[in-house]
């Protein structure tokens, strides 16, 4: 009975996620469409984001969807009730699971978005769950966490972003939709416990492949890589690498800046070479520094530097 009872609680509180995210003037109007996206990151740890677009239908909702944006105390017992709830979710799984998890960098972010026929109001809530997938070699395993499983209402969307550089073994049960690397599922949905399962291995360089196209190139080979070492060279003499930057904050700043102090946040990933977990971490940091400000502008976060940065 015990046993039940806390799978009861753990699905109740997953399936709370999204109610948590709604304000008390906009409950009843529902989300119209709410996407959870669970970035995977090489070392075991995730990024959740958690995106609901609200139907503002009225000046009236409009209105007070501008004084929560602006209710900085509002927002704060916001975090503070579902950073509450997700912590005791995951003691619940730390015990069952017998493995360190943490869960940090929460934040939440609003925005409104205007269409042809509507305006929304999007309300995004993130945070890093450290420890979410098993890491095992070179094989990322999640779903052991969803103890009771995991149930999605109607309208709402679940993707998970597989890590650069792995590909995916095995999934259970199979997505509605696969893009490239992220898996997506469609609500209403109830997933079993222990589901969605998904299992990705990091990709293999065929070393005897690749020795025996080096043997077959022969000379032309061995000139063409000395003509690109020189090259390299030169071009390390020109521009320092990123590997060289002893502060990854200094790194992030520097990117910023030479983009002209303003750039998407998805960028810097790329830019950096930093996985998506670590760059928000590092832009939550500088943020209450007061180093950067975060702006949303669509269904992305805008980065602009300080002015005394």
């Amino acid at each position: 009975m015990t046993k039940m009872n806390r799978r009861t609680k753990t699905r109740i509180i997953y399936t709370g996620i999204v109610g948590l995210l709604l304000i008390p003037y906009l409950t009843a109007q529902p989300a119209e469409t709410t996407t959870t996206i669970i970035q995977l990151d090489t070392t075991g740890s995730a990024l959740w984001i958690v995106e609901s677009r609200l139907v503002l239908a009225t000046e009236e909702d409009e209105k007070f969807f501008e004084e929560f944006q602006k209710d900085e105390t509002l927002k704060h017992d916001k975090l503070s009730e579902f950073k509450e709830k997700m912590n005791l979710l995951l003691e619940q799984i730390k015990y069952s699971r017998q493995r360190s998890m943490a869960m940090t960098d929460f934040d939440i972010y609003l925005g409104k978005e205007t269409t042809v026929t509507k305006t929304y109001g999007v309300i995004k809530l993130q945070f890093v769950w450290e420890g979410f997938a098993l890491l095992e070699e070179d094989t990322l395993s999640m779903g052991d966490v969803f103890e009771g499983g995991y149930y999605l209402s109607r309208n709402e969307l679940l993707m998970v972003e597989l890590p650069e550089g792995y590909h995916l073994v095995q999934v259970d049960p199979p997505p509605d939709q696969q893009k490239q690397t992220t898996l997506i599922w469609e609500g209403p949905m109830n997933f079993a416990s222990g589901e969605p399962a998904v299992t990705v291995e990091k990709e293999v360089i065929q070393q005897l492949e690749k020795e025996w196209s080096i043997l077959f190139l022969g000379l032309v080979l061995i000139s063409a890589l000395i003509a690109i070492i020189k090259l390299q060279k030169v071009k390390n003499q020109e521009e320092k690498p990123k590997k060289q930057y002893v502060d990854d904050k200094k790194l992030i700043i520097d990117t910023i800046r030479k983009h002209g102090g303003t750039i998407a946040q998805k960028e810097l990933s790329d830019l950096t070479g930093f996985s998506k977990a670590k760059v928000s971490i590092l832009l939550n940091e500088l943020k209450e520094e007061g180093i950067i400000r975060k702006m949303f502008r669509g269904r992305e976060n805008l980065i602009t530097l300080g002015k005394e940065s």
